[in-house]
């Protein structure tokens, strides 16, 4: 890759983040040099993070900042340029994510008690967890009294998490269907819970 001493000092405050002054000719240059190096960009980013998702997120911020960029002296080698800022963005979201990664570690880290060097999770007294076993044995029971067509419909959205749309099509109902199923499972469900209570 290129060293840092190869870059303009212009290009050199738009990578730190500085404002500096585009003319709209320039500007229109680098945004047509992206679009034509797109997918070459697309695969450097691929390469780095073997993530297609993560390179088209990346790809996606690169072109909202040139858009809204403001660069006053003229950039000499567009690609180079654009390969730059491409690696700078990419770098910027490792450092994010390795300090979620570690905010995210130091979390569940601190909700949790050591027992010599193994973490041990909090767990729920045992009143409660007596009471949250009782309530999942009353759903259960509610469950079981559906109508067949109507406990798969509620056990295919809620349990296996799939849309109205997902659920319909397996079943080969209307959404329409789908819906009144979910409506009438959770009025049965609500109604058990309150008799039970």
């Amino acid at each position: 890759m290129f060293s840092r001493r190869e870059w303009p000092p212009v290009v050199e405050k738009y990578l730190a983040g500085e404002q500096v002054s585009l003319d709209g000719q320039q500007k229109s240059t680098i945004l047509d040099v992206y679009l034509e190096q797109r997918p070459a960009l697309l695969r450097f980013l691929i390469a780095r993070f073997r993530n297609e998702t993560i390179a088209e997120d990346i790809l996606q911020e690169m072109y909202l900042k040139l858009e809204r960029a403001e660069i006053s002296a003229p950039v000499s080698n567009v690609p180079a340029f654009l390969y730059k800022v491409a690696n700078n963005l990419a770098l910027d979201f490792r450092k994010k994510r390795l300090r979620r990664e570690t905010r995210d570690k130091d979390w569940e880290d601190s909700r949790s008690v050591n027992s010599y060097s193994e973490p041990v999770p909090d767990v729920a007294d045992p009143d409660t967890a007596f009471d949250a076993k009782r309530r999942l044995e009353r759903v259960i029971a509610a469950e079981q009294e559906l109508p067949p067509q109507c406990r798969r419909v509620f056990i295919l959205h809620k349990f296996k998490e799939l849309s109205y749309r997902e659920v319909a099509e397996r079943l080969g109902v209307s959404k329409g269907t789908v819906e009144k199923h979910m409506s009438k499972a959770l009025k049965h469900l609500v109604h058990h819970a309150q008799d039970s209570d």
